[in-house]
């Protein structure tokens, strides 16, 4: 029986590949503990991250995580392409979500919505200039219930959940089997992401700015920084960035603990990035800039750069590589990979002509993009395409998927 996963390189058939290649940098004090097929460690690694039933393994074990209309989750191994059924359909699954490593499942029920807590207990944790990688067997944590609209943002080896209510729970990763089921929760008066950072909670108010909490809910004084309709909020390798009609604020962490925010202006009169999307613990986002090309943000040096396309751009993630590349989707539905100064370095065929033709096929569509390869949902085909972002070859197309939902975990 043939793969479900077709793979081309020049337009022929090639030999199977390895998704990801060994990325982790050990050093001799330093080293992975076992490899995938090995027993779980103990409850902790020689630097003290908790691995709970999860081994330590020599390289970030990925996967891709899948939704559909009917909100059955699956989990697909980069590695194995093996297929596993995480979460199963249901009539009132809402919406989908996940940060990295969990994956959030909202059921609604009138104005009662649950979210369904599933630890995909695949992740890596950064660890000054090297990583630590740990992979177990994915399990159902439990759920956290709420009122109203939902909200899933990604912090620091933690999440949020934020019901439109003003309920915030945060969910930190490694205390999930000791605290979901009762975990704390403030209210704030937030309309927009939610992010805990630093031992403080980070939220947009509908008096458009993002202002500071502490644990309990209180404002902090002084906390709050202008920040007209903020929509979405990264956690980069510096600190997180709020994306706002004006540009973007970044808030870090000074010594000592306290929180400094700085504002991140574009150009005058400059269309926005009110999405702004890049690897996890890397220092560069990207964003759509209207129908121009793409802002690149570079949060180490705050400099926003314009990287301008003869076609318009529908999505677009920073590689954030020493090359400063970003991946992009245009509207004629190729995959470009852009230098920094915008310069198309590779380009593919029209892989989602028909998925970007359609607005109902258009809005699930889905750009993740790690280390060494893109990943773009196509609704119209069934398909999510995986892509070498060095050379534009698809090196793996994976169907019979419905794909209204993608994420990469690990």
């Amino acid at each position: 029986m043939d793969s479900p996963s077709s793979r081309r390189r020049d337009g022929r058939t090639a030999a199977p590949l390895t998704a990801l290649a060994l990325a982790l940098l050990a050093l001799p004090a330093c080293t992975a503990s076992s490899t995938p097929d090995a027993a779980p460690t103990s409850a902790s690694d020689d630097h003290g991250i908790p691995a709970g039933a999860a081994a330590e393994v020599a390289s970030p074990a990925r996967a891709l995580i899948v939704a559909d209309a009917e909100g059955e989750v699956v989990m697909l191994d980069l590695d194995s392409e093996e297929r596993s059924v995480i979460s199963p359909a249901a009539s009132d699954v809402e919406r989908i979500d996940a940060d990295g490593r969990l994956v959030f499942v909202t059921h609604r029920d009138g104005d009662r919505v649950r979210v369904d807590v599933i630890d995909t207990a695949r992740w890596t944790v950064p660890h000054g200039d090297h990583t630590h990688s740990f992979l177990g067997e994915p399990q159902l944590r439990g759920s956290v219930d709420g009122t109203g609209e939902v909200r899933v943002t990604a912090g620091a080896q933690r999440a949020t959940v934020h019901f439109s209510s003003g309920e915030v729970v945060e969910l930190p990763h490694d205390d999930l089997a000791e605290v979901l089921d009762d975990a704390p929760r403030v209210t704030i008066a937030a309309d927009g992401p939610v992010v805990s950072f630093a031992s403080h909670l980070l939220a947009a108010t509908a008096e458009g700015t993002v202002a500071v909490f502490d644990a309990d809910g209180a404002p902090v004084a002084g906390g709050a920084i202008p920040c007209a309709a903020a929509a979405d909020a990264d956690l980069t390798r510096v600190g997180v960035v709020f994306a706002c009609t004006e540009g973007a604020v970044l808030f870090t962490r000074e010594v000592g603990g306290t929180i400094a925010a700085e504002p991140l202006p574009l150009p005058a009169g400059a269309a926005a990035a009110t999405d702004l999307s890049g690897r996890a613990d890397r220092p560069d986002l990207a964003g759509v800039a209207g129908d121009q090309g793409a802002w690149l943000l570079d949060v180490r040096t705050r400099q926003w750069t314009l990287l301008s396309s003869d076609v318009p751009l529908l999505r677009a993630v920073a590689v954030g590589d020493d090359d400063s590349r970003t991946v992009a989707l245009d509207a004629e539905g190729r995959v470009r990979v852009l230098a920094a100064d915008g310069t198309v370095l590779v380009r593919t065929e029209p892989l989602l002509a028909t998925s970007v033709a359609d607005p109902a096929l258009l809005a699930p569509v889905q750009l993740v993009v790690d280390a060494e390869h893109a990943y773009l949902s196509d609704p119209a085909a069934g398909a999510v395409h995986e892509i070498d972002h060095t050379d534009g070859i698809v090196t793996r197309t994976f169907a019979d998927l419905d794909p209204r939902f993608l994420s990469q975990v690990g």
